[in-house]
């Protein structure tokens, strides 16, 4: 027990260093619920950091590499070191749409078609930042699956690096517009490839149409509708700040195919991979968290969280820290609640098996514990995190009467 101790208390001196700057992706176990905790102090939640510098080059032969098949990790469920919701057990289904699908709501009515002048330039919202926020989705049991459908959209195999300081939902420490995505730094020109089988739904530049928060948001854009469809709604993979794009619209493409190179362009100042994952349309307000879509490798687990208030509403921009306690995790991290767009411009939205509102990504599987702080109330969650799975958790804070 003392030696813990001592573990954590050496881990918590880390919390004042600067948060390294890319990190990345997903997937699954059990839930806990964590209890208010009054004589432990939780550790300083790490300040933002300066945003990532794009042009930082990664290592890739530190990454480790998987098979172009992206061999599914073992379906054997772990032991959760504290269970108080039961989880369905996973199911991993490469190619297929689990049975779920059907008992999910589908829709055939045409939606309509989206405007795409171009308006001024957007003011940067207030986010609301440690209030809860509305009414928020459950986890629906029959999705909550893993289902790490896409590959790694870059050469090389191994873990999807990406900037843990701007991650989906968040504004990176208040500097800027909401993250409907995830950034991934990588030299310009580098190839960008095809992360599953579909049709390429578009393919150009968007200086004269809208697709993100203005136009030449993105300069120039791939999206790829998947072949696979969840819960009945079609599957999107966006990539954004593009070059060279080598594919034109209705080309069917396959997993692992060249598609276009990582370009620099639009709100883009240094050369980088902006992905996104959407769920139902092809829109700017229909992403979904990307790590919980992209296999992760045989090495690396997510935790998708939720922190909600005793009625289920979520949190909203709240800070969250997660140490390891055993030998083999030796990860300090942060993470953020989502936060929403007061205009509902670009909502960003939980996964509809999951219905998380913080993700933490690229964990070596073992043991921690997660910590925030709610209305002066502190919180702590001792957690398995398993490698190629989703973690759930939840966390209930509720709120205090400030009267």
């Amino acid at each position: 027990m003392n030696k813990l101790r001592y573990r954590i208390a050496g881990l918590f001196l880390f919390l004042l260093l600067p948060l390294t700057a890319v990190v990345w992706m997903e997937q699954n176990g059990r839930t806990a619920i964590a209890q208010p905790i009054t004589a432990t102090p939780t550790p300083t939640l790490l300040p933002p950091t300066a945003a990532l510098s794009l042009t930082t080059p990664f290592s890739p032969t530190a990454v480790p590499a998987i098979t172009p098949s992206h061999t599914p990790p073992p379906s054997a469920t772990p032991s959760p070191t504290a269970t108080a919701i039961p989880s369905p057990t996973p199911t991993w289904t490469p190619t297929a749409v689990p049975a779920a699908t059907a008992t999910a709501t589908a829709t055939d009515t045409p939606t309509a078609v989206p405007v795409r002048n171009c308006p001024a330039a957007p003011a940067k919202p207030d986010y609301a930042r440690y209030v809860a926020g509305p009414a928020w989705p459950t986890p629906n049991p029959d999705l909550a699956v893993d289902h790490f459908w896409l590959a790694k959209p870059l050469p090389g195999g191994g873990r999807f690096l990406t900037n843990l300081t701007y991650p989906y939902g968040y504004d990176g420490g208040g500097r800027y517009l909401l993250h409907n995505g995830a950034d991934a730094a990588e030299s310009l020109g580098t190839p960008i490839l095809a992360a599953a089988d579909g049709v390429v739904a578009l393919a150009q530049m968007d200086v004269d149409e809208l697709f993100g928060w203005r136009c030449d948001w993105y300069h120039q854009l791939v999206a790829i509708e998947l072949d696979e469809t969840w819960g009945g709604r079609p599957l999107f993979v966006f990539y954004g700040h593009v070059q060279n794009i080598n594919v034109a619209v209705g080309q069917r493409v396959k997993r692992g195919e060249q598609v276009a190179e990582v370009g620099v362009g639009g709100a883009a100042l240094v050369p980088h991979l902006h992905a996104e994952v959407r769920w139902g349309e092809n829109e700017f307000g229909s992403t979904v968290n990307p790590y919980l879509w992209i296999w992760p490798g045989s090495t690396r687990g997510v935790i998708a969280g939720r922190l909600v208030t005793g009625d289920g509403r979520p949190w909203q921009g709240v800070g969250l820290s997660i140490v390891g306690v055993s030998e083999d995790t030796n990860e300090l991290l942060n993470t953020w609640t989502y936060l929403s767009d007061p205009a509902g411009r670009a909502t960003v939205n939980p996964d509809p098996g999951w219905a998380e509102n913080f993700v933490f990504a690229d964990l070596k599987p073992g043991e921690y514990v997660i910590y925030t702080k709610v209305r002066d109330v502190e919180y702590r969650v001792p957690i398995t995190v398993t490698a190629g799975r989703v973690t759930p958790v939840e966390i209930v804070a509720e709120e205090k009467d400030e009267g």
